[in-house]
Protein backbone atom coordinates (compact mmCIF):
# COMPACT_ATOMS: atom_id res chain seq x y z
CA UNK A 1 0.00 0.00 0.00
CA UNK A 2 1.66 3.22 -1.16
CA UNK A 3 1.89 6.25 1.11
CA UNK A 4 1.22 9.61 -0.53
CA UNK A 5 1.70 13.16 0.77
CA UNK A 6 -0.15 15.96 -1.04
CA UNK A 7 0.40 19.58 -0.08
CA UNK A 8 -2.67 21.77 -0.44
CA UNK A 9 -5.07 18.83 -0.32
CA UNK A 10 -7.94 19.91 1.91
CA UNK A 11 -9.90 21.20 -1.09
CA UNK A 12 -9.75 21.61 -4.85
CA UNK A 13 -7.52 19.58 -7.12
CA UNK A 14 -5.33 18.36 -4.26
CA UNK A 15 -8.36 16.99 -2.45
CA UNK A 16 -9.53 15.32 -5.65
CA UNK A 17 -6.13 13.65 -6.03
CA UNK A 18 -6.31 12.46 -2.43
CA UNK A 19 -9.67 10.83 -3.12
CA UNK A 20 -8.34 9.10 -6.24
CA UNK A 21 -5.32 7.72 -4.37
CA UNK A 22 -7.57 6.50 -1.55
CA UNK A 23 -9.86 4.78 -4.08
CA UNK A 24 -6.81 2.92 -5.31
CA UNK A 25 -5.87 1.64 -1.86
CA UNK A 26 -3.17 4.15 -1.01
CA UNK A 27 -2.65 5.82 2.35
CA UNK A 28 -2.75 9.62 2.15
CA UNK A 29 -1.40 12.45 4.28
CA UNK A 30 -3.47 15.57 3.68
CA UNK A 31 -2.22 19.07 4.34
CA UNK A 32 -3.58 22.56 4.36
CA UNK A 33 -2.85 25.80 6.15
CA UNK A 34 -5.20 25.43 9.10
CA UNK A 35 -5.88 22.71 11.62
CA UNK A 36 -9.63 23.16 11.14
CA UNK A 37 -9.57 22.56 7.37
CA UNK A 38 -7.21 19.60 7.76
CA UNK A 39 -9.37 18.05 10.49
CA UNK A 40 -12.55 18.48 8.45
CA UNK A 41 -11.02 16.93 5.32
CA UNK A 42 -9.50 14.02 7.26
CA UNK A 43 -12.81 13.36 9.02
CA UNK A 44 -14.76 13.30 5.73
CA UNK A 45 -12.31 10.99 4.00
CA UNK A 46 -11.73 8.72 7.01
CA UNK A 47 -15.46 8.13 7.22
CA UNK A 48 -15.49 6.90 3.63
CA UNK A 49 -12.07 5.21 3.28
CA UNK A 50 -11.12 4.30 6.85
CA UNK A 51 -9.20 6.09 9.59
CA UNK A 52 -6.13 3.94 9.01
CA UNK A 53 -5.74 5.17 5.42
CA UNK A 54 -5.93 8.94 5.84
CA UNK A 55 -4.17 11.39 8.09
CA UNK A 56 -3.47 15.08 7.99
CA UNK A 57 -1.24 17.84 9.26
CA UNK A 58 -1.42 21.60 8.88
CA UNK A 59 1.47 22.92 6.84
CA UNK A 60 2.38 26.38 5.59
CA UNK A 61 4.65 25.38 2.71
CA UNK A 62 6.59 28.64 2.88
CA UNK A 63 7.89 27.60 6.31
CA UNK A 64 10.69 25.05 5.92
CA UNK A 65 10.23 23.66 9.44
CA UNK A 66 6.53 23.01 8.82
CA UNK A 67 7.28 21.19 5.57
CA UNK A 68 9.86 19.06 7.37
CA UNK A 69 7.27 18.39 10.07
CA UNK A 70 4.80 17.23 7.38
CA UNK A 71 7.38 14.75 6.04
CA UNK A 72 8.15 13.56 9.58
CA UNK A 73 4.45 13.09 10.37
CA UNK A 74 3.87 11.04 7.21
CA UNK A 75 6.95 8.92 7.90
CA UNK A 76 5.84 8.37 11.48
CA UNK A 77 2.30 7.47 10.48
CA UNK A 78 2.99 5.35 7.38
CA UNK A 79 6.61 4.24 7.82
CA UNK A 80 7.56 5.59 4.41
CA UNK A 81 6.60 8.11 1.74
CA UNK A 82 6.27 6.67 -1.76
CA UNK A 83 4.87 9.75 -3.48
CA UNK A 84 5.16 13.44 -2.58
CA UNK A 85 3.05 15.90 -4.57
CA UNK A 86 3.79 19.62 -4.35
CA UNK A 87 0.28 20.81 -5.12
CA UNK A 88 -0.13 23.79 -2.77
CA UNK A 89 -0.44 26.94 -4.83
CA UNK A 90 -2.07 30.32 -4.97
CA UNK A 91 -2.89 32.78 -7.69
CA UNK A 92 -3.88 36.42 -7.80
CA UNK A 93 -6.78 38.24 -9.37
CA UNK A 94 -6.21 39.08 -13.00
CA UNK A 95 -4.34 42.34 -12.84
CA UNK A 96 -1.39 43.78 -14.73
CA UNK A 97 1.85 44.03 -12.81
CA UNK A 98 1.88 47.85 -12.68
CA UNK A 99 -1.40 47.76 -10.72
CA UNK A 100 -0.40 45.01 -8.27
CA UNK A 101 0.84 45.67 -4.78
CA UNK A 102 3.45 43.63 -2.93
CA UNK A 103 0.77 41.94 -0.81
CA UNK A 104 -0.60 40.39 -4.00
CA UNK A 105 2.78 39.37 -5.42
CA UNK A 106 4.59 37.92 -2.41
CA UNK A 107 2.23 35.04 -1.53
CA UNK A 108 2.20 33.79 -5.13
CA UNK A 109 5.98 33.63 -5.40
CA UNK A 110 6.44 32.39 -1.83
CA UNK A 111 3.90 29.56 -2.10
CA UNK A 112 4.32 28.52 -5.72
CA UNK A 113 8.11 28.71 -5.88
CA UNK A 114 9.62 28.67 -2.40
CA UNK A 115 7.06 26.20 -1.04
CA UNK A 116 7.59 23.86 -3.98
CA UNK A 117 11.38 24.06 -3.60
CA UNK A 118 11.15 23.32 0.14
CA UNK A 119 8.83 20.37 -0.46
CA UNK A 120 11.06 18.99 -3.19
CA UNK A 121 14.22 19.33 -1.10
CA UNK A 122 12.74 17.70 1.99
CA UNK A 123 11.09 14.88 0.03
CA UNK A 124 14.23 14.27 -2.02
CA UNK A 125 16.43 14.03 1.07
CA UNK A 126 13.99 11.66 2.77
CA UNK A 127 13.52 9.51 -0.31
CA UNK A 128 17.25 9.22 -0.89
CA UNK A 129 17.57 8.00 2.73
CA UNK A 130 14.79 5.43 2.29
CA UNK A 131 16.06 4.39 -1.14
CA UNK A 132 12.96 5.11 -3.26
CA UNK A 133 10.18 7.56 -4.05
CA UNK A 134 8.53 9.85 -6.53
CA UNK A 135 8.15 13.63 -6.38
CA UNK A 136 5.67 15.50 -8.56
CA UNK A 137 5.29 19.25 -8.98
CA UNK A 138 1.99 20.73 -10.10
CA UNK A 139 2.17 22.76 -13.27
CA UNK A 140 -0.15 25.63 -14.10
CA UNK A 141 -0.66 28.48 -16.54
CA UNK A 142 2.71 29.73 -17.67
CA UNK A 143 4.63 26.51 -17.16
CA UNK A 144 4.52 25.92 -20.91
CA UNK A 145 5.50 29.54 -21.73
CA UNK A 146 1.93 30.63 -22.51
CA UNK A 147 1.34 34.21 -21.45
CA UNK A 148 -1.85 35.94 -20.45
CA UNK A 149 -2.11 39.62 -19.60
CA UNK A 150 -2.88 40.02 -15.92
CA UNK A 151 -1.34 36.71 -14.84
CA UNK A 152 2.33 37.65 -15.18
CA UNK A 153 3.27 36.85 -11.58
CA UNK A 154 1.37 33.55 -11.41
CA UNK A 155 2.69 32.50 -14.84
CA UNK A 156 6.22 33.36 -13.78
CA UNK A 157 5.88 31.19 -10.69
CA UNK A 158 4.75 28.23 -12.77
CA UNK A 159 7.49 28.74 -15.35
CA UNK A 160 10.01 28.75 -12.50
CA UNK A 161 8.45 25.50 -11.26
CA UNK A 162 8.99 23.94 -14.68
CA UNK A 163 12.66 24.97 -14.84
CA UNK A 164 13.29 23.79 -11.30
CA UNK A 165 11.61 20.43 -11.91
CA UNK A 166 13.56 19.87 -15.12
CA UNK A 167 16.78 20.64 -13.25
CA UNK A 168 15.88 18.22 -10.44
CA UNK A 169 15.02 15.52 -12.98
CA UNK A 170 18.59 15.88 -14.28
CA UNK A 171 20.05 15.89 -10.75
CA UNK A 172 18.23 12.68 -9.76
CA UNK A 173 18.90 10.76 -12.98
CA UNK A 174 21.10 8.13 -11.34
CA UNK A 175 19.22 7.89 -8.06
CA UNK A 176 16.29 5.75 -6.88
CA UNK A 177 14.05 8.86 -6.83
CA UNK A 178 11.87 9.82 -9.77
CA UNK A 179 10.81 13.43 -10.31
CA UNK A 180 8.10 14.67 -12.66
CA UNK A 181 5.23 17.02 -13.43
CA UNK A 182 1.48 16.87 -12.98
Amino acid sequence: MKAVVITGSTRGLGHGMAIEFLKRGCRVMLSGRSQATVDAAVQRLAKQYGADTVSGKPCEVTDYKQVQSLWDAALSRFGRVDIWINNAGVTHITKILAEMNIEEIKPVIDTNVTGMVYGSKIALQGMLRQGFGQIYNMEGHGSNDNKLAGLSVYGTSKRALRYFTEAIIDETENTPVQVGFL
